[in-house]
């Protein structure tokens, strides 16, 4: 090869890869600005049926919808008590974290923790924490001779909080009035 042909060779080569690495590089934006299909699916759902435009967004064990002014969070598996809790509300520390969910409206936020493997005289400890920690009009309904089952329920300033166990599976609810 003379040096004659290699200057010839040399700018198509760069040319070709500079128009590769320009492919690239739009196939990656346009496919990162993409939304999953099943995103797209469920948001055309919800649109349809409430007449709200909304906005979906999964990643994950996770699911985010937002609409109008309204935000709700569906973490699958997360294992984890949520950080943003209010700090009034005691830890309940019984069983296993299997999925929580959180709801920002114009009402006010919600947190929703469901349990699993949970065992004990939860219902009568988890009033007691309550107690403790301020809360009043304390309501607790047991419906085990054990006092693993049954509802509590209190308030506390803007804060309300709602725990249902039985059959070894929990639910705590806490809403935050604005």
């Amino acid at each position: 090869m003379t040096v004659d042909n290699f200057h010839m060779l040399l700018p198509s080569k760069l040319r070709s890869a500079g128009i590769f690495l320009a492919l690239v590089a739009v196939s990656a934006t346009i496919s990162s600005c993409q939304k999953k299909i099943e995103d797209v699916l469920v948001e055309k759902a919800i649109e349809q049926s409430t007449g709200n435009k909304v906005a979906v967004n999964s990643g994950g064990n996770n699911i985010t919808i937002q609409s109008e002014g309204q935000k709700i969070e569906i973490q699958g598996n997360s294992g984890v008590w949520p950080a943003d809790m209010p700090a009034d509300v005691p830890k309940f520390s019984w069983g296993k974290i299997t999925a929580v969910t959180r709801a920002e409206t114009p009402e006010g936020k919600n947190w929703s923790v469901v349990y699993e493997n949970v065992s004990g005289n939860m219902a009568k400890e988890f009033e007691s924490q309550l107690k403790s920690n301020g809360f009043k009009n304390v309501t607790t309904i047991v419906t085990s001779g054990d006092g693993a089952g049954g509802v509590v329920s209190a308030e506390k300033e803007k804060l309300k909080v709602v725990l249902m166990t039985g059959n070894g599976t929990a639910s705590l609810s806490v809403v935050k009035e604005p």
